[in-house]
C-alpha cells in the first residue's frame, strides 16, 4: 500500500493512544470546571483536533424539533459547513440513541459545500445523552494518512461520552439551578409582602400563607400546632403538636438532642435546624426535608409560640444523587490516564530490549538474544501485574501479599531504574537498615519505583540519588532523596495535585506522584516532600507496622 494510503494511527502504537488518552482525561478535569456552554463546545473541539491531529473540524448540535443538525463551531475547512444532511448521512439520527459507536466514512461518502469549498468528512462522533442525541462532533481527515483506526474508533467512543456526560451534567445543572432560583425568589417575595402581617398570630393572612410552596407551621408556648398552610397539611395532616410531628422522621439520627434544641426555641430565643431528614408519609414514598424553627415574637417582644419552616427537598436530593453518579463515572478518564503512565514504565524498557535483540540479530550475535528475550517477557509480567494492581487500587483492595524483605522489594525499585539512571550519569545507592522487618505490601514497589525515577529524571549528570530505610518504633520511613535543584515553594504547594507536572509536554502526566501517594495510603502511611538542607529534595515514605514488628529503635542513617 502506497505510503499516502496508510492510516495516520496504527493499531498497537502505544504512544499515540496514550497521548490521546491523557488529552481526553485532562478534557474531563476541564470540562468538570466548565459552567459555559460556548467554552464546553470550543474545549470539546480543541480536544478533538489534537487527540486525532485533525486540522479541520465542527461541533454540531441536535435540533429535536426540525429533526436535523446545525453547524454551532467550526475549524478549518469546515468553516461555514452546510451540515443539515450530515446526520442521515453518517447514519446517526435522533431515534437510534443507542447507536453511540463513531462513523468512519470512506473517503468521498460523506462531503459538504462549506466556504472554502466542498469538505470531507472523515469522522461522525455522536454525542448521546441519557435519552437523546445532543449533537455530534464532524472531523475532516487527519493531518497524514487518509483514514483512522479501529483504536482511534475507540478512543472516539470515549471522547464523545466524556462530552456528553459534561454537556448533559451542565443541562441538569443548569434546569435546577433556574428551578431553585425561581422558587426561592417566589418565597422570599411571598414572605416580604407578608412581613407585615406576621406582628400577630391573628392577623395571619392565611390564603397568602397556603399559596407559599414551603410548609409553614406556627405553635404555642406549649408546642401545640396553631396553624398550618397546605404544604405543611400535606406532610404532617393529622400531628397537633410539634413534638410529635418530628418524631415521625429521623430527626434523632441528625441531632440526639433535637427536643432540647426545639424547647430552646420559645425557652431561650434560640433558632433551632435539622436537615435532611427523612419524613414517613402514609400512602406515599419517604419525603426528604428540612426543619428550621424560629421564636414568634409579640409587638412587645414577648415570645407567645414559635414558627416552623418545612422544606421539601425531596427532588433535590434525587438530582444530587444523579449528579454523583455522573461525577463517579467521569473518574474513568483518570483512571485511564493512570493506566497509561504505569505500563509507560515496563513498556519503554521491552522497547529498549526489542531494539537491542534487532541490532543484535542484524550484527550475527544471537547468543545475547535469549537474554533479551528473557527480559522482555519479565517487563511483560510486570505489566500484567500493574494492570492487575491498578484494578485492586480502582476497588480499594488491600493489596495484601505475602510478607516480603523490605530490602528486597528496594533493591527490586533501585534495580529496575538502574539503566535508565546508568544513561544518565546518576548514580542510585541503596541504605538500609540492618534488621527491617518483613512487610505484607503489594503496592509499595510501585510507590518507590516512581520516586526513584523522579529523582534521577531531576538530578544533574554525575549525580546521586539515595534510598534509604530504617525504623522508628512502629513505623517504616523510607526515603528517596535526589541531588537536583529542589522544589520552589509553589511547585510543593501543588505538587500532589493530578496532571500537575514540571516536565516538558508529552514527558509526564502529573500523576506520578499521585498514585505513589494513594498507593501509600492503602497502607495506612503517608508521602510527604521538602527540600534538603544539603540541596537537592526529598521524599519521605512513613508505613505503620504491626506493633512490635520494628526496633525499639533504630539509629538514623544520614547521606555524606
Amino acid at each position: 500500500m502506497p505510503e499516502s494510503q496508510q492510516p495516520f494511527h496504527q493499531t498497537g502504537e502505544p504512544a499515540d493512544c496514550a497521548r490521546s488518552i491523557r488529552l481526553i482525561a485532562h478534557l474531563a478535569a476541564r470540562l468538570a470546571r466548565l459552567d459555559d456552554p460556548e467554552g464546553l463546545q470550543q474545549a470539546a473541539l480543541e480536544t478533538a483536533l489534537e487527540a486525532f491531529r485533525c486540522s479541520s473540524g465542527a461541533v454540531c448540535l441536535w435540533d429535536a424539533q426540525g429533526r436535523r443538525l446545525r453547524l454551532a463551531r467550526a475549524v478549518g475547512r469546515a468553516a461555514g459547513a452546510e451540515v443539515s444532511g450530515l446526520a442521515e448521512a453518517a447514519g446517526v439520527t435522533s431515534a437510534d440513541v443507542d447507536g453511540r459507536e463513531p462513523a468512519l466514512p470512506g473517503p468521498g461518502e460523506v462531503t459538504l459545500e462549506a466556504a472554502a469549498g466542498p469538505w470531507a468528512v472523515r469522522a461522525v462522533i455522536p454525542v448521546v445523552g441519557s435519552t437523546d442525541l445532543l449533537g455530534v462532533l464532524a472531523l475532516g481527515a487527519p493531518a497524514k494518512g487518509e483514514a483512522y483506526s479501529e483504536t482511534d474508533r475507540a478512543l472516539m467512543a470515549a471522547l464523545g461520552q466524556v462530552v456528553a456526560m459534561a454537556a448533559e451534567t451542565y443541562l441538569v445543572h443548569s434546569r435546577f439551578r433556574s428551578e431553585m432560583q425561581h422558587r426561592m425568589d417566589e418565597t422570599v417575595a411571598e414572605l416580604n409582602r407578608a412581613s407585615a402581617e406576621l406582628a400577630r398570630v391573628k392577623t395571619f393572612d392565611e390564603e397568602l400563607f397556603q399559596s407559599l410552596p414551603v410548609g409553614i407551621v406556627v405553635f404555642d408556648p406549649r408546642f401545640h400546632i396553631i396553624f398550618r398552610n397546605a404544604a405543611a397539611e400535606r406532610l404532617w395532616p393529622e400531628d397537633r403538636n410539634v413534638f410529635d410531628a418530628a418524631r415521625r422522621s429521623d430527626v434523632a439520627r441528625v441531632d440526639a438532642d433535637w427536643e432540647v434544641g426545639l424547647r430552646e426555641v420559645v425557652d431561650m430565643r434560640r433558632p433551632w435546624l435539622a436537615a435532611g431528614l427523612r419524613l414517613e408519609r402514609a400512602g406515599a414514598e419517604p419525603a426528604r426535608v428540612n426543619l428550621a424553627s424560629s421564636p414568634l415574637l409579640s409587638q412587645r417582644q414577648g415570645v407567645v409560640g414559635g414558627v416552623l419552616v418545612i422544606e421539601d427537598v425531596t427532588q433535590r436530593v434525587k438530582m444530587q444523587e444523579r449528579l454523583e453518579v455522573s461525577e463517579r463515572l467521569a473518574g474513568v478518564g483518570r483512571l485511564a490516564a493512570m493506566v497509561a503512565h504505569e505500563i509507560n514504565n515496563p513498556l519503554d524498557g521491552i522497547t529498549r530490549l526489542v531494539n537491542l535483540s534487532a541490532r543484535a540479530i542484524d550484527g550475527g550475535d544471537t547468543e545475547r538474544v535469549p537474554g533479551y528475550l528473557e527480559y522482555v517477557g519479565k517487563g511483560l509480567a510486570r505489566i500484567g501485574t500493574i494492570v492487575r494492581e491498578l484494578l485492586d487500587f480502582s476497588r480499594s483492595a488491600s493489596g495484601t501479599v505475602e510478607p516480603m524483605p523490605i530490602r528486597d522489594i528496594l533493591a527490586e525499585a533501585v534495580h529496575t531504574m538502574t539503566p535508565a539512571a546508568d544513561e544518565a550519569g546518576v548514580t542510585v545507592a541503596l541504605d538500609c537498615a540492618p534488621d527491617l522487618p518483613p512487610l505484607r505490601s503489594g503496592h509499595l514497589y510501585h510507590a518507590v519505583l516512581n520516586l526513584v525515577k523522579n529523582a534521577v529524571e531531576a538530578s544533574p549528570r554525575g549525580g546521586r540519588v539515595r534510598v534509604g530505610a530504617r525504623c522508628t518504633d512502629d513505623t517504616l520511613v523510607i526515603e528517596v532523596a535526589d541531588s537536583g535543584p529542589g522544589l520552589p515553594a509553589d511547585v510543593l504547594a501543588h505538587l500532589f495535585e493530578p496532571f500537575y507536572s514540571r516536565k516538558a509536554l508529552g514527558k509526564g502526566t502529573g500523576l506520578g506522584l499521585v498514585i505513589s501517594r494513594d498507593l501509600v495510603a492503602k497502607q495506612g502511611g503517608s508521602l510527604t516532600a521538602a527540600n534538603r538542607d544539603a540541596g537537592g529534595a526529598v521524599f519521605t515514605v512513613r508505613v505503620p507496622l504491626a506493633p512490635g514488628s520494628g526496633p525499639a529503635a533504630m539509629p538514623e542513617t544520614k547521606e555524606g
